[in-house]
């Protein structure tokens, strides 16, 4: 349909910017420069064909259907008339927008944007209404059917309200450029509406809150919740997760394998939503090892995973989610999607058409998704790393640990040598009334955790074991000191 250019990509970033910073006059600017992006690349491609419509097929230009054309047709008479407003709205009272453009622009989403080809997500036309079954009730009962049973079918399913949330997008175009003609302003409508609604389509499904926008996925929806009339349903509680090695990653998907109301879940992949920095610095870190070929396996999962990267989610935050069990609908109502709107004023060459779609999204219980908090995840590795000479033949090494007066009453101050072999290497201990055997490889992830620095609260005369441990929290080396705390 259209060239996306480095100028339509950096468009589109600045108007997200633009739209996150709350500033109007730069959203103002970010929008003109979007909307000229994707006027010049369409204009391009369509004024390079010269008319020949076998050529603006093979570039993307839809054949248009004889419902279209007269609509577009319509369309373009209104924008240049000198009562836009009272053209377009005649129109539309015996007009409606053909199905097919709207149908068209939602198989667009869903090839071009991996969420979206995830989630549930549905076309729903003209229908003011969806019935989504509650994959928390079974739906098929056995027994005679008596009223108990009747009233657990129908808990069954949910009807979502699709005109509840309305998304409008504005489209500019030069009223000169309305002369190209239908098969033009078809190419230049639906692209202007795949690059900007998905922009606010990603961040409602990830993070909506609910308030006049979907539900998104971090937001809690347990059956109870308190939900403000003002902000909508709050965010999930994020649940820690350091690796994706399996005794970490394993019980963090198990909270996926049980619906809301306790019923067993089945899926055989999940997928993972983060945004670029973190999937760089984080995720991309964690699931990458170096191959005995001496080649770099990336994405590697002890579960089937796919990350998907958005713009939508804060830095140190990450969504685990069913996709599938996400429904979002979207359509538009009979009375037209297209509507000349002198609600935002430009330059005065420029007509402005406001683009009217709603839609609504939400999960199908609160298990369908985890907020994740990814901001101390650890590399992988598949190699053990040595930390002394001893090492590789299974000894552990030797830390000498002294301990002194802390500065609170009652906690002690460590000092250890030598310094850690490894900087991803962590300091595990724990305080007895002796010390604990420790042999090398041993797993202490649930010794409590020291960061090298702070003081630690225990007795006098307690009997402190020190570990340093790799970043599997295998023991490499170990060291005692009995505790001289503050009195």
């Amino acid at each position: 349909m259209f060239t996306e250019t480095t100028a339509i990509r950096n468009a589109a970033a600045r108007l997200q910017e633009a739209f996150t910073s709350g500033d109007k006059e730069q959203a103002k600017a970010a929008f003109e420069e979007f909307g000229e992006a994707i006027v010049a690349s369409v204009q391009a491609d369509y004024e390079s064909a010269h008319g020949n419509k076998d050529i603006l097929l093979q570039r993307g230009f839809r054949v248009l259907t004889p419902e279209e054309e007269k609509y577009y047709q319509k369309v373009i008479e209104a924008g240049k008339s000198s009562k836009t407003v009272q053209a377009m709205n005649g129109m539309l009272d015996v007009m409606e927008v053909p199905a097919t453009i709207i149908e068209d622009i939602y198989k667009e989403l869903r090839n071009d944007h991996p969420l979206l080809a995830k989630i549930n997500f549905v076309s729903v036309a003209y229908l003011t209404k969806w019935i989504l079954n509650d994959a928390t009730i079974d739906a098929a009962v056995w027994g005679e059917v008596g009223s108990e049973i009747t009233k657990k079918i129908e808990g069954a399913f949910k009807v979502v309200d699709l005109t509840q949330n309305k998304l409008s997008a504005y489209a500019m175009i030069e009223k000169d450029m309305l002369d190209l003609g239908p098969s033009f302003l078809d190419a230049y409508i639906r692209a202007f509406l795949k690059e900007a609604v998905y922009i606010a389509l990603e961040k409602g499904i990830v993070c909506g809150s609910g308030h006049n926008c979907p539900i998104g996925m971090d937001r809690d929806i347990h059956a109870g919740v308190s939900v403000s009339t003002t902000e909508g349903y709050p965010q999930k509680k994020a649940v820690k997760l350091s690796s994706f090695a399996p005794a970490d990653y394993g019980p963090v998907l198990a909270k996926l394998a049980e619906t809301e109301k306790g019923n067993p879940r089945k899926f055989d992949e999940v997928t993972l939503i983060c945004n670029q920095v973190d999937y760089l610095s984080k995720v991309m870190p964690a699931t990458t090892v170096l191959g005995m070929n001496g080649l770099y396996a990336h994405d590697v999962f002890p579960f089937p995973t796919e990350v998907i990267r958005t713009t939508a989610l804060e830095t140190g935050k990450a969504i685990l989610v069913l996709p599938e069990e996400y429904f979002f609908g979207l359509g538009t109502s009979k009375d037209g999607v297209i509507e000349y709107s002198d609600d935002v004023k430009f330059l005065e060459d420029m007509r402005v058409f406001k683009i009217k779609m709603h839609g609504a999204g939400r999960a199908a219980d609160n298990t369908v998704a985890l907020l994740l908090d990814i901001s101390e995840m650890v590399p992988a590795y598949v190699t053990v790393k040595t930390t002394d000479a001893g090492s590789d033949t299974g000894t552990i090494g030797t830390l000498t640990v002294t301990s002194a007066a802390g500065t609170a009453t009652g906690d002690t101050k460590l000092t250890v040598s030598p310094e850690k072999a490894d900087a991803t290497n962590v300091y595990k201990y724990k305080v007895a009334a002796e010390a604990d055997s420790v042999a090398y490889g041993d797993n202490v992830r649930n010794w409590s955790t020291w960061d090298g620095t702070s003081d630690i609260t225990a007795a006098t005369g307690k009997v402190i074991t020190l570990v340093e441990a790799g970043s599997d929290y295998k023991a490499r080396k170990v060291g005692t000191a009995t505790v001289t705390a503050k009195a």
